[in-house]
């Protein structure tokens, strides 16, 4: 009988079952992605990391992978089911991507991870349709338009593949980007198609900030960063959680990421509120820059409170409390300053968010918009005369950033303080010092508010 999914109780039994349990998710929901992590704790480091690769570049070639396997099988990948596609996509994303791993390892540990989790006949089709890309894998000239660039900056070629006429069409299969999205960057003023579709499938780095770089001292798991206030972490997951532990001033944050609160104006005191506080990052920014704030963390859900509360745990100047009982708390002591963080598209950060890459983004677009409205209606009614609304997205998209706060400043006694859109930065075969994502902060002083 087919099992497209094992028991929840039963863990992975290494690197290969980690992350196509993973993928099979991922073909069930496609396009709609989660950001799901495979469950390693139990595996050794190195197995770890190759779960980790595998669901990311699977995740991150998705449409890439599918053409390369529907041109050398004749199959359509929809029509397989979910555990079938899972491992012809995670078998594929190795075979093409990954170097270092042997091709007679990744065919044979698929074949019998199909056995054992599809039904046994599911072996033989696995095994001949990994055995056609692994013969079909080439290296091409970086100049080839018909190979497919790699985040390091080289090219791989797929004999037997034939790709697209259609500029959009093309691109969107090189790049596993859905064409949607590509037709909005052919115009994009944060950088040309082909830039933005080439930053979205590095490798991006772990950037790691603080206020003080003084007190952390030389390590040799930090190397420098374009930004003076930015070190790149090379390292273990392992070690990055020993090292934040050693030195709780350093947060992991990417540069455009963290220009939102640095670019704010200052205050000598007050309310400043975090509406959409997330995991808290922005939050001890605000506490860092404002030492004189009650700053209130907000969220709305409840997963995300805990992990506030447990970050927060004893300050006496950050209050974790849901969003849906601010304003009750602040009463008529309204707040100098509301950050709201608000949810977006993704569109800058789609390097470091793989799942976010596949959302349709006209219908994503206008539910966006509508809640960012909601949000920004909720944050100005909590701002006193005088304050201000600082709105800030991890999206390139105009109708999420400058047309949200256009309509802000369309209110009566309205000024705009500041704004910045940062284009995302780092292309294939670049250093990780020059990456950045890609962000926009929109500032405005509500003067009438009341």
């Amino acid at each position: 009988m087919p099992n497209e999914s094992h028991a929840v109780q039963d863990l992975p039994t290494d690197a290969r079952d980690a992350a196509y349990r993973i993928l099979v998710l991922h073909a069930g929901a496609f396009p709609d992605l989660l950001p799901l992590a495979p469950e390693t704790s139990h595996l050794d480091p190195r197995d770890q990391g190759l779960a980790q690769t595998i669901v990311r570049e699977g995740v991150v070639r998705w449409l890439t992978l599918t053409h390369v396997i529907e041109s050398l099988s004749d199959r359509k990948l929809g029509s397989i089911e979910p555990a079938m596609r899972a491992v012809l996509i995670g078998g594929a994303a190795q075979l093409l991507f990954l170097d270092r791993v042997p091709p007679h390892a990744v065919i044979d540990e698929s074949v019998e991870w199909a056995k054992r989790s599809i039904r046994r006949g599911a072996g033989g089709m696995v095994n001949a349709i990994l055995r056609k890309v692994a013969r079909a894998r080439t290296e091409r000239d970086p100049s080839d338009p018909d190979a497919i660039p790699l985040a390091n900056g080289a090219m791989r070629g797929v004999e037997g593949v034939e790709w697209p006429e259609d500029p959009i069409t093309r691109l969107s299969k090189l790049y596993s980007l859905p064409k949607q999205t590509l037709r909005r960057w052919m115009t994009h003023d944060s950088g040309s198609i082909g830039a933005l579709a080439s930053h979205s499938i590095v490798r991006a780095p772990v950037l790691v900030t603080c206020d003080d770089w003084s007190k952390v001292g030389d390590s040799d798991l930090l190397t420098p960063h374009q930004s003076d206030t930015h070190r790149v972490f090379e390292g273990s997951q392992s070690e990055l959680v020993t090292l934040l532990e050693a030195h709780p001033t350093l947060r992991v944050q990417d540069p455009s990421s963290a220009s939102v609160v640095g670019g704010l104006p200052d205050l000598s005191g007050g309310v400043v509120v975090d509406l959409c506080a997330g995991q808290g990052t922005k939050t001890r920014q605000l506490r860092s820059k404002y030492p004189n704030a009650t700053i209130f963390a907000c969220e709305v859900d409840d997963s995300r409170l805990r992990s506030l509360e447990k970050v927060f745990s004893g300050d006496e100047q950050v209050r974790v409390i849901h969003a849906g009982r601010l304003a009750q708390a602040l009463g008529d002591d309204r707040a100098s300053l509301v950050l709201t963080d608000v949810p977006c598209s993704n569109t800058g950060v789609l390097a470091r968010r793989a799942e976010a890459r596949y959302r349709g983004m006209t219908d994503q677009l206008s539910r966006l918009v509508e809640l960012q409205r909601q949000i920004i209606d909720n944050a100005c009614s909590l701002v006193r005369p005088g304050g201000v609304l600082a709105y800030s997205t991890c999206s390139i998209e105009r109708e999420e950033n400058e047309d949200r706060i256009q309509e802000v400043l369309d209110r009566p006694n309205t000024t705009r303080v500041h704004e910045h859109r940062v284009a995302p930065n780092g292309l294939p075969g670049d250093p990780p010092s020059v990456y950045h994502d890609g962000s926009y902060c929109g500032v405005v002083r509500l003067d009438g508010n009341g």
